[in-house]
């Protein structure tokens, strides 16, 4: 993984970082300058890679698209990538977001994960084909113990309109992995997703090696390393 997205320290004094692979694009989520971007990193890319010259306009669009929706859902940061297929493009997303804790839980508590273990809720596909969700913990080398989501879900589809009759839904495979910050009762996490179901299991392996790099800094240390 070649590609590296780090985000500004927060009002905690915590920063992040995250590496995804080259082959993605990291991408600007602020609504001021996130046009621009997309069409600049899609044709810096097509530079070194000209096969992707016949989808740039829908690489283009989906970046956009991606880059609005991970704005409106709180995304710190996010990530796209865009396989050209036969048929089309092989899309998936990975984002970072900061989130409040759970409201019975302590910033110092020995045990972080329980109170967030109880807000996830497993699935079991009623029959083949249908939607479902495991839940587990996870071990992330620089960030911790982890509590984790994953599976194939129906989530809303943001371009499906409102009218009556339309399917305001679309199926993804997805990965949630909930990391508590130190020291006070936020949560990091790390959402990967792309409506390639078919692929579900290897678009899995991906998401949990993109969110295995994810870390977790303190100013304070980064400080006293300097």
């Amino acid at each position: 993984m070649s590609a590296a997205g780090s985000g500004p320290r927060l009002d905690t004094g915590v920063g992040y970082s995250l590496r995804v692979p080259g082959s993605w694009f990291e991408v600007d989520v602020r609504p001021a300058t996130r046009a621009v971007s997309a069409a600049e990193l899609v044709n810096r890319r097509i530079t070194d890679l000209p096969e992707l010259r016949e989808r740039r306009a829908d690489i283009v669009r989906l970046i956009r698209n991606q880059a609005a929706a991970a704005w409106d859902a709180g995304a710190v940061y996010c990530a796209v990538m865009a396989e050209p297929v036969a048929d089309g493009l092989l899309p998936a997303c990975v984002t970072v977001s900061f989130l409040p804790g759970p409201v019975d839980a302590s910033s110092d508590a020995e045990d972080r994960l329980s109170p967030l273990m109880t807000t996830l809720t497993t699935k079991v596909a009623k029959a083949e084909g249908d939607p479902w969700t495991e839940v587990t913990t996870v071990e992330l080398p620089e960030a911790g113990t982890a509590a984790r989501t994953f599976g194939v879900e129906d989530v809303e589809d943001p371009e499906a309109g409102s009218g009556v009759g339309l399917n305001r839904s679309v199926r993804v495979v997805t990965m949630q992995t909930y990391v508590p910050l130190p020291d006070i009762n936020r949560v990091a996490v790390v959402t990967c997703s792309s409506p390639a179901i078919e692929v579900a299991p290897a678009l899995l392996d991906v998401f949990d090696a993109i969110t295995g790099t994810f870390r977790l800094w303190r100013a304070a240390d980064l400080v006293e390393g300097v």
